[in-house]
């Protein structure tokens, strides 16, 4: 018996030693093997162990019949561009009769799904991507997939509610045809999570039929985007975050292999740029991601070239102060051109504004055979030779640029803090800024304004009217106490103001708040948080100041900037509405902005 125990001891041993080599064997093979991929250093990409920049595009190579077939010469063509990484939809839920695109019908077939229902895949579009993923491979060309849609062109976070029994998210009364406060519910409802792990799991343990290797472990994956253009609506942010913390981290226990960003496409103002940086601040996302379609975003007040290399900047700032790469994915123009600027002038901006920057790459929408396409550069006639000529010409700047560190102006996190600002302002002298002085009894003297009578603003949006005044987002307004040829005592300066946010419009008002400092000659009076008010209730702030040096200033009877700001640090970023006095409002003559010197 003793021999026995002592037999079974000694395999148990030889076995868990055969094991252990046999581990170690594969851990070191794999570490090895990873240099492969396509992976992060600080703010830069590397592949094979060196610094890695590119061009890439999307490619229309997925729904439509003729695309599919002409898949092959596509991404030949893509190649011979001077292409590196390609942009391909790896999702698509739903047939004919399920959710659909609202526009460019003919560009959106829903013949080709991946998953056609519930536990239903589609195996014929599983295996079409398996030879996208062989062709791009044979074209020396790395495939970015895209997992999921915001959209309804490919069935979508509407399609996966519908599944779940949710079916008024897909709702053409709204724009894109989808209800944003109802298409929230994807991020939270356990039926459309467990679907759409379903789907990391079918893809990233996928192994191809063309090549025999899982997708997990192919280095011609450059790397997986969670969602095309994930949208949340104002103050629910949290709930997308978490979505991308849970579904990033999922798919990083199937696939450490592959570098992940969340597709939440970028921001227009301060208060999204700071969500977006918690996005991809967190541990399981490896790189950023921005798209910008000129024309057609009005709100991100890219309107020349030159804007556009703004743009870029503010971006490149943004990710660079995570430390992380910057991947620009989809950037359209038409071919006529926009602004005065022609089609080829916008993509050579777009280019050279990336390369400069010192961004990991730059995707365009959309490289295709048929010349009708929108937003289509196509390659099977002479019209855009020229935008085909800037492609090659930016691989080749990449190329040589590709160990550039990034430009010292866009690596100070204190900078490009906020994505755009509107400036006016007026000289002292302008009649528009003259004001109401009264001189009391008591020696004090009451200064009033109504709300137009600003001598300067800046914000990310400016605009106004009879009786009002405001500007969104972050920025101030300033209006200017006029120089006193006397002089006299002071003891105290008390600053009012009927001040309100200015909601961005998918927000419920009572989720609003904004954040004002009172900033009197430079000087930091204090804060206030003001809520939207109640109807027929306004909300008066008020500032007493009696520090002495702005004390001083009054008493010598020289001129008093009062700034009411919001500042880029503070904790809510909704601007300032100085307006009259609601209908029905007792005022007792009092003005919206009210300065007075106290003796």
């Amino acid at each position: 018996m003793a021999k026995r125990l002592l037999l079974i001891a000694a395999l148990s041993l030889a076995v868990g030693v055969a094991f252990l080599l046999t581990a170690c064997r594969s851990d070191s093979t794999h570490g090895a093997s990873r240099t492969l991929f396509v992976q992060t250093h600080g703010s830069r990409l590397f592949l094979a162990g060196r610094p890695f920049r590119f061009v890439g595009a999307n490619v229309s190579v997925m729904y439509r019949d003729e695309d599919r077939a002409r898949m092959p010469e596509t991404l030949r063509q893509a190649s011979q561009a001077g292409i590196r990484v390609v942009r391909v939809w790896a999702s698509g839920e739903g047939g004919p009769g399920d959710v659909g695109p609202v526009a460019d019908l003919a560009d959106w077939p829903r013949t080709h799904p991946l998953r056609w229902a519930p536990g239903k895949w589609n195996e014929e579009a599983l295996v079409h991507l398996d030879n996208v993923i062989a062709e791009a491979a044979h074209n020396k060309l790395l495939v970015q997939p895209c997992l999921a849609n915001w959209l309804r062109d490919t069935g979508g976070v509407t399609q996966y509610l519908r599944w779940a029994g949710i079916m008024d998210a897909a709702d053409d009364k709204f724009p894109f045809g989808i209800n944003p406060e109802r298409a929230m519910l994807f991020y939270t409802n356990d039926e459309t999570r467990r679907l759409y792990r379903e789907q990391l799991e079918k893809l990233a343990t996928r192994r191809n039929t063309v090549t025999g290797t899982l997708y997990r472990d192919d280095p011609n994956i450059f790397g997986w985007e969670l969602m095309n253009e994930a949208q949340a609506v104002t103050s629910r942010w949290a709930e997308r975050r978490a979505w991308i913390a849970e579904m990033s981290a999922y798919l990083k226990s199937l696939d450490p292999n592959h570098l992940i960003a969340p597709g939440d496409w970028g921001y227009r103002t301060a208060a999204e740029r700071r969500e977006w940086l918690r996005d991809h601040q967190l541990p399981n996302i490896d790189y950023c991601d921005v798209h910008i379609y000129p024309r057609d975003d009005a709100n991100s007040f890219v309107d020349s070239p030159r804007a556009l290399g703004e743009f870029i900047d503010n971006r490149a700032a943004a990710a660079f102060a995570l430390g992380k790469p910057l991947v620009f994915g989809e950037f359209g123009m038409g071919v006529e051109g926009y602004n005065g600027f022609s089609h080829v002038e916008w993509y050579r901006a777009y280019f050279e504004g990336n390369v400069r920057a010192g961004t990991g790459g730059a995707i365009f929408w959309i490289l295709t055979p048929d010349p009708a396409r929108g937003y289509g550069v196509t390659y099977a006639t002479d019209r855009d030779r020229g935008v085909l000529a800037e492609v090659t010409r930016a691989s080749q700047m990449f190329a040589t640029l590709a160990g550039a560190d990034p430009p010292e102006r866009l690596t100070d996190p204190t900078r490009h803090l906020v994505p755009h600002q509107f400036v006016w302002s007026r000289a002292g002298n302008d009649e528009a800024t003259l004001l109401q002085v009264i001189y009391r009894e008591d020696k004090s003297i009451l200064y009033r304004f109504k709300p137009q009578m600003a001598a300067s603003e800046r914000f990310e949006k400016v605009g106004g009217g009879p009786g009002y005044i405001w500007g969104f987002g972050v920025g101030h307004l300033e209006y200017v106490v006029p120089a006193r040829a006397d002089r006299r005592r002071v003891s105290q300066l008390v600053v009012r103001a009927h001040i309100q946010p200015v909601p961005p419009i998918d927000a419920k008002s009572e989720d609003i708040k904004t954040r004002v400092t009172l900033f009197v000659n430079g000087s930091d009076c204090g804060s206030r948080l003001i809520p939207v008010e109640p109807a027929g209730q306004p909300f008066i702030q008020e500032w007493r100041i009696d520090k002495l040096f702005i004390r001083l200033r009054a008493m010598r009877g020289r001129p008093i900037a009062i700034r009411f700001s919001v500042t880029p640090e503070s904790d809510w970023l909704y601007g300032v509405n100085i307006s009259n006095w609601p209908e029905g409002y007792e005022a007792h003559d009092a003005k919206p902005v009210e300065v007075e010197v106290r003796r």
